[in-house]
């Protein structure tokens, strides 16, 4: 039987009735605007961006490939913070925030379930995080956010074979400013509405005349959650509980050198009763669970960066340390029901060390420009994880070692075609344990592994006109190997191999309407091998295994523009077919793990579809400004066989706020009609669990800036 998740029931065709609901207040917004005289055509141009996701600063519409930005503008937004901002403006990305993982899928490429490191790169002020999205803090003071789509292996190295997002926190500023934030809101929950509150602020400024600055940054959040525990009346089983603080140094001791400090330690506890069954004998309602065991989930994120610039004549030089420290440690209900069962635990601990060094050419108006790097890290990773009555507890410590070295070039053939080349000699090992402990006693074995990854890229851009370029890219990717650390039974079992994965990619980015308007539109084709399965074994257990092979094929458009001086435009969408090209694997048929062929089917959390649309409204340093936003998507599944299935729909938030000159107040809201959206789930064998998404919530911002 499949079971379908659905978020609204009520309507046959929830996508298209939401965005006919949301399409008349989108008008009239709009409407003032496309009636007003413009003023002078400066003014209504879109400002440059300037990104480095190519490690070296150019206008984000010269780079051959697909890079999108989430301006300090656009981030500054009760409705914008954390990585549910990627999907509403990124096309062809889901998200997961649940319980169990967090993960950022991108154009249909994804991770075994709960495996330690995932195929989308996350970087935090220049930082690698070694499990991607899932460590990455909340950023009390973002500045600007890109999005990088496709292999950036050539650059970036390692879990960058479905793309990376670059995060970073503000540098100080070399005057004095600062601003403080308040937000309390409401959340719909099954009893009635519960608080949240978030605070916020920044001071920043010079510390030593014009030679040093620094800044200082807290973010402090905790709501109560929408859950209740059906078992004991308990409202704290989705709380959250979350406190930030980030810091920065910048040093100019002379002309020609940056250096720059900057520190983020995030502390995390939240309630980890989510879970409930949507069929079998313990089904509950929506955000109500029956835990009759306490579970929380408790993290600790610091990620310190020293970056160090230095200009020379004929090339520049460029120094990036870093350490990353993550702990998790969480106790869970094993079954989400009141039987007698014993609960998982949890106890990870990863620290990595990593050197970056770069030269680059000092002209980026040269025809040729290029660019060469070596890059080291090494990594520890501890894990205690034990599960099941009777209790089977495992203990694996892994350490790796990484080295690289890398370059590209961007050559001049005429005054408008230029070519990239690009590429990354990567080697890395890794050497784990694993000690096993049961009712049938204790057994111990190591595995090691050692991969060297050979990752090219070609690229060929054409500017058109002033405003208009034209590319294509041809680039490898891969995810490297890894370990069972929660299911291998033997050393044949604890490790799996590396998958690797070519990408074509074509676009045009293009300016219109005088500089207006921004577009960029683009299509990709990725063949994925070696790909790294979850597969049941004899025993119950699970392993990732390199059994399959994926093909994935879409098309992406984004859209920015200015209606007029004070009305703004966004809008994207997103097609794709990403599927199982070669798939066989063991699955669980009334108690008998036969081999089952899943060719032909869609890859978990891979939409068909996705789009978003929203209008902003803004009069500046003093007046009103507002927002409306809608983003949505096409169903999915959230498994392989592709029985358990999200069905389509469409969210929608909204601001309108004032400013008081260096004061504004802001009344928001997000999910306005309540769509439940499930983040993840699961078949288990008393029915079907799943986890409910973000509950509607409204809210009062104030914000006093200095």
């Amino acid at each position: 039987m499949t079971h379908r998740p659905v978020s609204t029931p009520a309507f046959p065709t929830p996508a298209i009735a939401r965005l006919l609901s949301s399409t008349p207040l989108l008008l009239a917004m709009a409407g003032p605007a496309l009636a007003d005289d413009p003023p002078d055509a400066a003014a209504m141009e879109l400002a440059p961006v300037t990104v480095e996701a190519r490690q070296w600063k150019e206008d984000v519409r010269r780079i051959p490939g697909s890079v999108e930005v989430l301006t300090p503008d656009a981030l500054d937004s009760p409705l914008s913070g954390g990585l549910a901002a990627i999907a509403k403006r990124s096309p062809n990305v889901q998200i997961e925030q649940s319980s169990v993982q967090t993960r950022i899928v991108m154009r249909g490429m994804t991770s075994a379930n709960t495996a330690l490191q995932d195929p989308l790169g996350f970087f935090v002020n220049d930082v690698a995080l070694p499990h991607g999205a899932a460590q990455a803090p909340r950023l009390p003071d973002p500045a600007m956010l890109e999005i990088l789509k496709g292999p950036q292996g050539s650059l970036y190295g390692r879990n960058t074979e479905a793309g990376a997002v670059k995060a970073a926190s503000a540098d100080p500023t070399w005057t004095p400013s600062g601003w403080a934030s308040l937000s309390t809101g409401f959340q719909d929950g099954p009893d009635g509405w519960r608080p949240a509150v978030t605070a916020s602020g920044r001071l920043s400024g010079p510390l030593a005349g014009d030679t040093l600055a620094g800044s200082l940054a807290f973010r402090a959040e905790d709501a109560k959650g929408a859950g209740l525990n059906r078992y004991d009346g308990s409202r704290n089983g989705a709380e959250t509980g979350r406190w930030t603080l980030s810091g920065g140094l910048e040093a100019r001791p002379d002309d020609d050198t940056d250096i720059r400090l900057k520190s983020l330690v995030e502390r995390a506890e939240l309630g980890k009763a989510r879970m409930r069954y949507l069929s079998g004998p313990y089904a509950t309602g929506r955000f109500t669970t029956n835990y009759n065991t306490p579970s929380w989930d408790d993290s600790t994120s610091a990620v310190q960066s020293l970056r160090i610039d230095r200009r020379g004549d004929g090339f520049d030089l460029t120094g990036v340390t870093g350490w990353t420290h993550y702990t998790r440690d969480f106790q869970m209900d094993l079954d989400g029901t009141p039987l007698s069962t014993l609960p998982t635990l949890s106890s990870h601990r990863d620290d990595a060390l990593s050197q970056e060094i770069r030269l680059t050419s000092a002209d980026p108006q040269a025809r040729l420009r290029w660019l060469a790097g070596v890059y080291a890290y090494r990594e520890w990773t501890e894990l205690d994880f034990r599960i099941g009555t009777p209790r089977v507890g495992r203990k694996t410590d892994i350490e790796q070692t990484g080295l690289a070295g890398f370059g590209q070039a961007d050559v001049g053939l005429t005054d408008a075609l230029r070519l990239g080349l690009g590429g990354r000699l990567e080697w890395i090992g890794q050497s784990g344990r694993q000690t096993v402990s049961s009712a049938a006693g204790r057994m111990s074995y190591q595995q090691d592994l050692r991969h060297t990854t050979l990752l090219p890229r070609v690229s060929l851009s054409y500017e058109a006109g002033p405003d208009t370029t034209l590319y294509a890219s041809y680039a490898r990717g891969y995810l490297p190997g890894g370990y069972n650390y929660g299911t291998a039974t033997s050393r044949d079992t604890l490790t799996y191999a590396p998958e690797h994965s070519w990408t074509a990619e074509a676009g045009v980015k293009a300016s219109f309407a005088g500089g207006r308007g921004a577009v960029q539109f683009s299509v990709f084709h990725t063949r994925t091998t070696d790909k790294q399965i979850l597969d049941l074994v004899p025993g119950g257990t699970q392993k990732v295994s390199n059994a399959a092979e994926a093909e994935n094929l879409g098309a992406e458009l984004s859209l920015n523009g200015r209606l007029s001086e004070r009305w703004t435009l966004f809008g994207s969408g997103g097609l794709q077919r990403a599927k199982a090209t070669a798939y066989t694997v063991n699955v669980n048929r009334n108690g008998a793990l036969l081999p089952t062929d899943l060719s032909g089917n869609r890859l978990p959390m891979a939409a068909h579809a996705t789009y978003a649309l929203g209008i902003r409204y803004d009069e500046g340093e003093r007046g009103w400004f507002g927002q409306v936003g809608v983003n949505g998507s096409g169903p999915y599944y959230f498994d392989s066989e592709n029985t358990l299935r999200q069905s389509a729909f469409v969210l929608t938030d909204a601001e309108i706020g004032y400013r008081f000159a260096s004061v504004e107040l802001s009344l928001w809201g997000s999910n306005l009609f309540d769509r439940n959206v499930y983040t993840r789930a699961v078949r288990a064998p008393l029915g079907v669990l799943a986890e409910d998404g973000a509950a509607r919530e409204v809210g009062l911002r104030v914000k006093a800036a200095w």
